[in-house]
């Protein structure tokens, strides 16, 4: 039967707990993607950024790799091929069909965003996590994708693997988004959370360090940039705004937040930092702040690492999508359902 299953060949730039994740994922989903699509997949490259770089045009021994573990491990000795010597010649020489962005957030949006042009100029699709570059140069690399008649998603920038992206392009035919809002950021929810039971600002924010849960720079959390690039993803994809992260009003949290937060909880409301998009005009504004909020308020019953995001339509009034405590599974999960979506595209 493999004979006669079409070939797709696969390459991952980042292969941390979410790459990883998704490679398992993939071999968990190889017989369905055989019944669902005839197809079959390979990995031919995986770029790390300290375990090396490997291509195998023939397909790289994907299980084995991910038994290797993650200390003391190379990828050198799976490579086959010319010498790669940076992530530019591996994006060249990888002989992939999708290129799998998830490469450590930063606001910048670089050097990710060097990385997706110079896949999308190749003739790649490209599939990211990566909320950094779609933030900040959403147009050019949209505009870009256009162009060179290719495919650039992003599901796992926001959310997770919650359907966001995929829920209002697939689902919500001419339906005008008039605002948007919700709690985006998993770290300082958990935060403010553990503080209302007492724990210090401190010990809750080691915790999320320790579980990986924190962006590798925590302070991408706490000051609030990583829910400024979703908020502008969700501005520029679903709105049609132009706002960038540094355009969005921004505050984050921090120890002092702590005693606002007991002293709303003593009077029966909660304290969650809240992004927040809406029109003004022509114009969509975004912002993003901690605010104290009723009890019965939907964002206030949101704890711990759990995520929310309430649509205002014109057609279907209000939507709210749930994520309750999401893991590297999830983000994992967005990758394979984009995959999915550019398979089930016309072509």
């Amino acid at each position: 039967m493999t004979e006669d299953l079409q070939q797709i060949n696969l390459a991952l730039l980042g292969f941390g707990s979410v790459g990883r994740a998704f490679a398992r994922l993939l071999l968990l989903r190889r017989d369905w993607m055989h019944r669902e699509f005839g197809l079959d997949w390979k990995i031919t490259g995986i770029a790390t950024q300290n375990h090396s770089m490997a291509i195998d045009h023939n397909g790289l021994p994907t299980m084995r790799i991910l038994r290797a573990g993650k200390r003391d491990f190379s990828l050198d000795r799976f490579h086959q091929g010319p010498a790669c010597s940076s992530n530019t010649d591996f994006i060249r020489q990888c002989g992939a069909d999708v290129l799998f962005e998830t490469s450590v957030f930063d606001p910048s949006g670089e050097p990710a965003a060097t990385y997706i042009r110079e896949a999308l100029r190749a003739g790649l699709h490209v599939v990211t996590a990566n909320k950094g570059p779609v933030a900040v140069h959403f147009r050019s690399l949209t505009r870009l994708a256009r162009q060179r008649g290719v495919q650039f998603l992003y599901e796992g920038t926001v959310m997770d693997g919650a359907p966001v992206f995929n829920l209002v392009r697939q689902t919500l035919p001419s339906t005008r988004i008039r605002s948007l809002h919700g709690i985006l950021n998993s770290t300082t929810n958990y935060i403010l959370t553990q503080m209302e039971q007492g724990a210090t600002f401190e010990a809750a924010l080691r915790y999320v360090q320790k579980q990986g849960i924190a962006e590798a720079n925590p302070a991408f959390d706490i000051d609030g940039w990583d829910a400024a690039a979703k908020i502008s993803i969700l501005i520029q994809a679903l709105m049609g705004g132009t706002a960038k992260p540094e355009d969005i009003k921004r505050e984050g949290i921090s120890e002092n937040t702590g005693r606002l937060v007991r002293a709303a909880v003593r009077r029966d409301r909660r304290i969650r930092l809240v992004a927040r998009a809406y029109r003004k005009g022509r114009k969509v504004i975004g912002k993003i702040g901690p605010e104290e909020l009723e009890i019965f308020d939907p964002l206030a019953a949101i704890r711990g690492l759990s995520n929310i995001l309430i649509l205002n339509t014109d057609t279907m009034r209000e939507l709210a999508i749930i994520e309750n405590n999401p893991t590297v599974e999830q983000t994992a999960f967005a990758l394979f359902s984009d995959l999915v979506a550019l398979l089930r595209r016309p072509q």
